[in-house]
């Protein structure tokens, strides 16, 4: 761990840019159609108990991270196998997310190959991670301001423009209410509600401890609203066929926006809002390894950054080779390994501590 001290502000900031992140950017719960907005609102509700799953064992180890009371609760060698397990799932997710970016870039920078667009993304993450985290902190508390100013903005001018046809809502119960569930445990109550995994990696650097609970709703509150309203507007604006067809539906709906042909083509300036909020989400992903690894090899952290980010680099490429791929291999993760880590091996770490604690009592 680094000598470190976080506020439970900058955490309720992280917490909120990691879970809007990358899951504003793609059709998220498309299967659920013009009901997408209630299956992100049903999944944040759902992510709560992982919340305050993440807590109890916060509160059993206020000075551990993840794989470090994995060891104390399972054992040395048991936990330090479990941790490396969270350490590929770490860097995994970063991987992913490293992808998204490649996905995206291209529709501006036409012609660029994807493994430049990766380099040129993952240097400054790994800049990042050699400063520490009251540097990525203090950097996120800085654009959160651009962040939720362009948000708004977003939202100002899709109303002023006059896109919204309020048709493409309705029925809003149309697929339902079996499918939106089916949906809602499918796709969003995993990323990014599970996702928020990794910060029990950093909650031990809170400088004020029983802020913690707190701060994670805030954080998952505020986010889960947000991608809520901001895909609610998607489906208004495209309909819910549309946008499930879409690379990019809300870059698609931003390219919209026109107010008397003054105010317009906008999404160079929403796509640098779209990466800022990746930017920060892939950093999580990997500072979570690196001092998952750090902890566990009895490394410096530094040591592991570099190595780190080369897995994450060649993983984001040739672990999918195309789009359709891409989104492929993620229906099949969010319904079969991200719950192993996000809800059933905490879960059992809980059990096990509590059931420890009786035994000695």
């Amino acid at each position: 761990m680094e000598n470190a001290k976080i506020s439970a502000s900058q955490l309720v900031i992280i917490i909120y840019i990691f879970v809007v992140g990358t899951t504003v950017i793609f059709p998220l719960a498309a299967d659920a159609k013009q009901a997408a907005w209630i299956s992100i609102l049903i999944a944040m509700v759902c992510g709560f108990p992982l919340l305050f799953i993440y807590h109890y064992l916060y509160k059993k180890y206020p000075n551990l991270v993840l794989t470090e009371y994995c060891k104390k609760i399972l054992g040395k060698y048991i936990g330090s196998a479990v941790g490396m397990l969270y350490i590929l799932f770490f860097l995994y997710g970063a991987a992913r997310d490293v992808r998204d970016a490649m996905e995206l870039a291209p529709l501006f920078l036409h012609g660029t190959p994807i493994w430049a667009i990766g380099i040129m993304f993952l240097l400054p993450i790994l800049y990042g991670l050699f400063l520490g985290i009251e540097v990525l902190l203090r950097t996120s508390e800085i654009f959160i301001v651009y962040l939720v100013l362009t948000g708004v903005l977003v939202i100002l001018f899709i109303f002023m423009s006059d896109i919204i046809q309020y048709e493409n809502l309705l029925p809003v119960f149309e697929p339902g209410w079996k499918k939106i569930i089916i949906t809602t445990f499918t796709e969003p109550w995993m990323a990014p509600f599970g996702e928020v995994i990794c910060f029990t990696m950093i909650f031990a650097y809170l400088n004020k401890p029983k802020l913690q609970l707190k701060a994670s709703f805030i954080g998952v509150i505020c986010g889960g609203i947000s991608l809520a309203i901001f895909h609610l507007l998607t489906i208004a604006v495209l309909g819910s066929e549309s946008r499930g067809r879409s690379i990019s539906p809300f870059l698609k709906m931003v390219q919209k926006i026109d107010i008397a042909d003054i105010i317009q083509r906008l999404d160079a300036i929403f796509m640098i809002w779209l990466l800022v909020n990746d930017f920060f989400k892939i950093a999580i992903f990997m500072y979570a390894a690196v001092i998952g690894g750090a902890t566990i090899f009895k490394v410096s952290k530094n040591v592991l950054i570099f190595p780190f980010g080369v897995i994450v680099f060649f993983t984001s490429i040739y672990f999918a080779d195309s789009y359709a791929s891409h989104m492929h291999q993620s229906n099949f993760v969010l319904i079969y390994i991200y719950p192993i880590f996000a809800l059933f091996l905490p879960l059992l770490l809980c059990i096990v501590s509590f059931t420890r604690q009786k035994l000695k009592k």
